[in-house]
């Protein structure tokens, strides 16, 4: 299964798709939770309610996995490992407008009410900085790599 190149990457990340997002409970235990994001080309971000769990794991441990995949054929994933951070919790405009470009490109237009009614609650707005990005796409079914080889992952 070969890896995606840039462009492939970006086309993939620009879709709908929601994302898992691990992070590390204060036992050291994974946690996992499905989350929208946006991808400006360096960085995922995230929005979510500041009560959420995986805020406050994120707050005490940016340590994060990304996992961004198409769970129909042909299959195609994105694995992120990075470092979260929170850098507000407090709304300004550019997350408004962030908020809308994810409410429309998750739900459509007419999630655009939910979208009035979000903008009443605080919010917590976390940055995701990849260290390592490791991506595949099914081309075939077997014999492929993935029997034969290690999944390449590539530093940033």
């Amino acid at each position: 299964m070969p890896a995606l190149d840039q462009v492939e990457m970006e086309a993939f990340l620009e879709k709908g798709w929601v994302a898992k997002l691990g992070t590390l409970l204060e036992d050291g235990s994974p946690y996992v939770n499905p989350v929208w994001y946006e991808w400006d080309g360096s960085h995922f971000w995230i929005l979510a309610k500041p009560l959420a769990r995986f805020v406050a794991n994120i707050k005490r441990d940016g340590r994060v996995f990304l996992v961004v995949d198409k769970a129909e054929f042909p299959y195609i994933r994105v694995n992120v490992q990075g470092i979260a951070e929170v850098v507000t919790e407090e709304w300004a405009e550019k997350w408004v407008d962030m908020t809308r470009r994810m409410t429309v490109r998750y739900v459509g237009e007419q999630g655009l009410q939910y979208l009035e009614a979000r903008l009443k609650y605080d919010l917590s707005v976390i940055k995701i900085n990849p260290k390592k990005i490791n991506t595949w796409q099914v081309t075939d079914f077997p014999p492929d790599r993935t029997f034969t080889t290690q999944a390449k992952w590539h530093e940033l």
